[in-house]
């Protein structure tokens, strides 16, 4: 599909609602003393290793609200902060924001804390973070002196043994200080910056960066078809075609969105917004939206009033190729609302789907979720004997040795599969002649 036909090919399939079965997130064990802790507004970024390696991938933690107002907020070392908790933006009544970074290693399943050389950008929450290459762009958010600068801020990860970070200058105008917005790179080349809340108003401007072009420019996107309302806390995801996905979110009355939008950008030049077809099973906004494939993972989120979204819809799906709403088939709900939160943060890596902290009620979370879109049947990711990967995989599968079985068994029936659709017998085995 060319890149002029994806958001118009999106909004042109029929919608539908299905019960066929969705990935659960089920919890992953925390190991060693190197967590993040509790925290929400944060941001959760994949580097992959050399030329794309997803075996060698990482996660990256950046920033975050470690305090609710109101409460005791906490220095980067756990003890009480003397400092104020800074003035309170529309929707955002949090403390104790940090600028720290955590690296969550694939392979191995455990974090670790770094303090990557070169100046950091000042503490904040509700920011927006997008991988570029080894790279993690951080822009936005607002933390205890106010919004954030719009600065562009890259923690670079070219030597993994030294990160660094780096300040990008960044010629002209470009998106307004903000916070609660979106920041995606699609087709793998730009930047995109979209919605937001400027501390007076909810915002529905979108720029692009071309991040192939120096020296960088920020530039605002207009007359781009269907464009989506003003909104904030919504979510953006870029399938690996370079179709970017708008999700959700809450407009300038407060109410919590159910509808989607296609964006992409066409061979002129010309970037374009479609509506896609149908809604969500439910609106919501401080949400989680991520790609696996072309599978949109939708997780938790809230609908006002304090109040999170139903278990029956707080992990739904969105097949992309297809045109069709998935949500969890009936009777695989086992009472468990791990996923019922708002304010988290999301990222995937090969058919994975991991989720980190968030907000429920008054309770700010620190665990790990781990959602699995093949089954187990891919698991050359990870390590099944390291410690935590051994504890998930004997959550889920009864052993590790049962989740490699698994595995082994469902690439066995695919490769029958195709021996069959290619007329071969399914041993491999030269055909006998009758």
């Amino acid at each position: 599909m060319q890149v002029d036909d994806q958001a118009s090919a999106l909004a042109q399939r029929s919608s539908s609602v299905s019960s066929v079965g969705v990935s659960r997130p089920r919890p992953f064990p925390i190991i060693g003393e190197a967590a993040p802790g509790p925290r929400c507004g944060h941001t959760l970024t994949t580097i992959t290793g050399p030329d794309g390696d997803v075996n060698k991938a990482k996660l990256v933690l950046f920033g975050g609200a470690t305090a609710l107002e109101g409460s005791t907020a906490k220095n980067p070392d756990g003890t009480p902060s003397s400092g104020s908790p800074g003035p309170a933006a529309s929707g955002i009544r949090l403390a104790g924001a940090t600028n720290d970074v955590h690296i969550f290693d694939i392979r191995t399943g455990t974090w670790v804390k770094i303090t990557p050389m070169g100046e950091p950008p000042s503490p904040r929450a509700a920011h927006a973070a997008a991988a570029v290459g080894n790279m993690v762009v951080v822009q936005g958010g607002i933390g205890p002196a106010g919004l954030a600068s719009e600065d562009l801020h890259v923690l670079d990860f070219t030597d993994m043994e030294r990160p660094r970070w780096h300040r990008v200058l960044v010629q002209g105008a470009g998106p307004s200080a903000r916070y609660a917005h979106t920041l995606s790179l699609v087709a793998n080349r730009f930047l995109v910056a979209m919605g937001g809340n400027d501390g007076k108003s909810t915002l529905g401007d979108a720029w692009a960066l071309d991040t192939s072009e120096k020296p960088y420019q920020w530039r605002k996107i207009t007359d781009a078809g269907e464009m989506p309302c003003p909104r904030m806390y919504a979510t953006a995801a870029a399938r690996s075609d370079g179709l970017l996905l708008l999700c959700g979110g809450r407009d300038v009355h407060g109410t919590p969105l159910a509808d989607a939008f296609g964006f992409a950008r066409h061979r002129d030049g010309r970037w374009e917004w479609h509506a896609a077809p149908g809604s969500m099973p439910a609106g919501r906004y401080q949400h989680g939206a991520v790609f696996v494939g072309t599978r949109l993972h939708i997780s938790g989120g809230a609908v006002g009033g304090g109040r999170m979204v139903d278990e029956s819809t707080s992990t739904v799906m969105l097949d992309t190729s297809g045109g069709a709403w998935i949500t969890p088939a009936p009777g695989t709900l086992a009472g468990e609302d791990v996923t019922r939160r708002c304010r988290h943060a999301v990222t995937s890596v090969g058919p994975f789907v991991f989720i980190y902290g968030g907000l429920k009620g008054s309770q700010l979370l620190d665990d790990l979720l781990l959602a699995d879109d093949a089954g187990g049947a891919e698991l050359t990711i990870c390590d099944p004997r390291a410690p935590a990967w051994s504890q998930y995989l004997n959550s889920v599968h009864g052993s590790a040795s049962a989740a490699l079985q698994a595995r082994s068994d469902q690439r066995g029936a695919l490769c029958v599969h195709l021996r069959r659709a290619q007329g071969q017998p399914a041993a491999g085995r030269p055909a006998s002649s009758r």
